[in-house]
C-alpha cells in the first residue's frame, strides 16, 4: 500500500510539473503576443492620428484640400515599409463600399497570387479585411471638408504578424511536450520499479535458498550419521542438534513471512538480543577464520520491536562485515549507546571499506560489489530498520582501514 501511494505520489508531481511548466510557457507567449499587438495597434493608432489632424487643419478652398490629401498620401508608404504585420488602407470603411482596386489604397506585408485589377483581387482583399477586423478594430483618418464636416478619409485594417502566428502555435506544442514529458517519465518510473521489483524476486529467491541451505545441509547429515549404529548419549546429541537446526528453518520462515505482512512490535531488551545474535554468528564463523566479533555495550535499552526481524538485519551487518574482513584478521565491532531519546548502533569492521560513490547504493535492492551477491542482504536491513521500526541507518565513515555503519531509533 506505501508503494502504491509513493508511485502515485510520483505521477502527480510529475503531472504537477508538466502542467506548470505548461502553464508558464503559456504564459510567456500570452505575454509576449500581447505586447507585440498593443506595440502594432499604439503606432496604427499613432499614424491615424497624425494624418487626421494633418487633414482637420483649416482649408480656404477644395484646391488646398486634395493637395494636403496627395502629401499624407505620399507619406504614407515609406512609413508603412518599416511595418512588419499586413496593413490594408481603404478609402472607406464600409467594406461594401469596396468595388475595385480603385478603393484599396494600400496593401502591405500581404502576398496575394490574382492580378491587381481583377475581381478575384478585390474579393481576396475584402476576405482579409473581415479577418483582420474580428481580431483588431480599424483606425480611421479623418479630415474635414471644404465647408468643415468631419469624414472619413482612409481606414487603416491590420492583422498579426508572422511572429505572432508563429508563436500562437508554441502553447499547443507546449501542451504536447508536456504530456509528452509526463508519459515518458512515468514510463520510466514503471520501468525502474519493474527491474527494482525483479530484482527483489530474483534476490529473494536467492536468500531464501542461502538461509535455508545451512540448517537443511545440517538435517541431512544428521539423519546419515542416526543410521549408524551408536551410543544413546551421541545420538540424544545429534537430536539436540537436529531440533536446533529445525528451530532455525522455522525461525527463517517467521522471517520471510514477517516481511510482507503487518508487525506487532513488544518491548525487547538490545542488549540480551545482541548477545544472541553475536554468539550465533561467531559460532558458525569457519574454523579458518581469523575474525572475532566484538560486544561493547555501554548501557542496556529497551525497544519497541521484533525481535526476529531486527535479529535478521543485525545478522545481515555482521555477515557483511565478516566477507569484508575474509583476508586478514579481522575485527567487528557492535557499540550500543544511548543519546538522549536516541539508541544508538554503530556496526565498525576493519575491512576493505565501500566507495563513498556507494554509501548510499549498497541499500538498493540488487546492488552489490561481491561477484555471486544478489544485494538483497542490506536493502532487506534497510527496510527493517526504516519501515518497520521507523530508524534510520547508514554508513558514516568508510575506507581502506574499515567501514562503520550507524544505525540510530527513537526511544520516545
Amino acid at each position: 500500500m506505501k508503494n502504491f501511494k509513493l508511485h502515485t505520489s510520483i505521477k502527480f508531481v510529475l503531472f504537477a510539473f508538466g502542467l506548470v511548466m505548461a502553464l508558464a510557457v503559456l504564459w510567456i507567449n500570452s505575454t509576449i503576443i500581447s505586447n507585440l499587438r498593443d506595440g502594432n495597434r499604439r503606432q496604427i493608432e499613432g499614424i491615424a492620428e497624425v494624418f487626421s489632424q494633418k487633414l482637420s487643419s483649416d482649408h480656404s478652398s477644395d484646391e488646398e484640400q486634395i493637395k494636403d490629401i496627395e502629401y499624407v498620401q505620399k507619406y504614407i508608404n515609406p512609413i508603412l515599409d518599416n511595418f512588419e504585420f499586413p496593413i490594408i488602407i481603404t478609402d472607406t470603411e464600409n467594406i461594401n463600399e469596396i468595388l475595385s482596386s480603385k478603393n484599396i489604397y494600400a496593401v502591405n506585408n500581404i502576398e496575394i497570387s490574382f492580378d491587381k485589377n481583377s475581381p478575384e483581387y478585390v474579393i481576396e482583399i475584402k476576405k482579409l479585411i473581415k479577418q483582420m477586423n474580428k481580431s483588431f478594430v480599424p483606425y480611421n483618418i479623418t479630415g474635414t471638408d471644404a465647408v468643415g464636416n468631419k469624414i472619413v478619409w482612409n481606414t487603416i485594417h491590420y492583422g498579426d504578424q508572422k511572429i505572432i502566428r508563429t508563436i500562437s502555435l508554441l502553447p499547443y506544442l507546449n501542451f504536447g511536450f508536456a504530456i509528452l514529458f509526463i508519459a515518458i517519465a512515468t514510463f520510466g518510473v514503471q520501468l525502474i520499479r519493474m527491474n527494482e521489483r525483479n530484482s527483489i524476486y530474483a534476490g529473494m529467491a536467492r536468500e531464501t535458498a542461502h538461509q535455508l541451505g545451512t540448517p537443511i545441509s545440517s538435517l541431512l547429515g544428521w539423519v546419515e550419521l542416526l543410521k549408524e549404529r551408536m551410543l544413546i548419549k551421541k545420538r540424544n546429541k545429534i537430536l539436540s542438534s537436529m531440533r536446533y537446526d529445525l528451530a532455525r528453518l522455522s525461525e527463517i520462515s517467521d522471517r520471510f513471512s514477517k516481511i510482507g505482512s503487518k508487525v506487532h512490535l513488544k518491548k525487547i531488551s538490545l542488549k540480551s538480543l545482541l548477545e544472541k545474535v553475536t554468539m550465533y554468528m561467531s559460532e558458525r564463523l569457519p574454523k579458518s577464520s581469523k575474525t572475532s566479533i566484538i560486544l561493547s555495550i555501554k548501557k542496556n535499552v529497551s525497544l519497541m520491536g521484533d525481535p526476529v526481524l531486527l535479529s535478521w538485519a543485525f545478522e545481515n551487518l555482521i555477515k557483511n562485515s565478516i566477507d569484508a574482513t575474509s583476508n586478514k584478521e579481522g575485527k567487528i565491532i557492535i557499540t550500543l549507546e544511548k543519546e538522549g531519546n536516541q539508541i544508538l548502533l554503530f556496526f565498525g569492521d576493519n575491512g576493505k571499506g565501500v566507495a563513498r560513490n556507494n554509501w548510499n547504493n549498497i541499500f538498493r535492492p540488487g546492488f552489490s560489489t561481491k561477484k555471486r551477491g544478489w544485494g538483497l542482504g542490506l536493502s532487506l536491513t534497510e527496510r527493517i530498520i526504516k519501515d518497520i521500526h521507523r530508524g534510520d541507518i547508514s554508513v558514516v565513515d568508510s575506507s581502506k582501514k574499515g567501514t562503520t555503519i550507524k544505525i540510530s531509533f527513537s526511544n520516545s
